[in-house]
């Protein structure tokens, strides 16, 4: 289900979703909206589930859950890093909210931390893990993204 988030602030709109369910939707604005001439479409269409995200041996694409338990993460800070890695760049969102951080949690199994804003703001602000990408979204930062690569360098998996 394709999710659509409003950012009045940035000036922009963020639609997240399945391929398909993104093509109708381009292929309606278009249709409602002719006069816009500058419309941008940012990367490229994946034709394989490969492509998506990583897979495991047996060849189908590795869920969250099992992406972060395969890592040595040990606190709060470290498994939203890893849960923030895995929603950016094998699930291709283009960003994440707090409840859907919470979402994940439990997903993975993991204990949540007593509030996941607060854990938020330490993790961007302590470590450098995540960074802010609006009102209520987050995305993970380069060092986010560099201790997840050395955690996967280390176990000798794919990033």
């Amino acid at each position: 289900m394709a999710k659509i988030t409003f950012d009045l602030r940035d000036g922009q709109i963020v639609i997240e979703g399945a391929e398909k369910e993104l093509i109708e939707i381009l292929q309606v604005a278009k249709t409602v909206a002719p006069h816009f001439k500058d419309v941008n479409i940012h990367g490229e269409v994946a034709s394989t589930e490969e492509a998506r995200g990583i897979t495991s041996p047996s060849g189908r694409k590795t869920t969250v859950r099992e992406f972060a338990k395969e890592l040595p993460v040990s606190t709060f800070y470290e498994r939203i890093a890893a849960i923030a890695y895995h929603a950016i760049k094998h699930e291709r969102r283009a960003s994440f909210s707090p409840k859907e951080m919470e979402d994940w949690f439990g997903l993975c199994g993991f204990k949540k931390p007593s509030n996941m804003r607060v854990a938020f703001n330490d993790a961007k602000r302590k470590y450098g893990y995540i960074e802010r990408k609006g009102h209520g979204q987050w995305t993970i930062s380069t060092g986010g993204e560099n201790i997840i690569l050395e955690m996967l360098e280390r176990k000798g998996g794919n990033p």
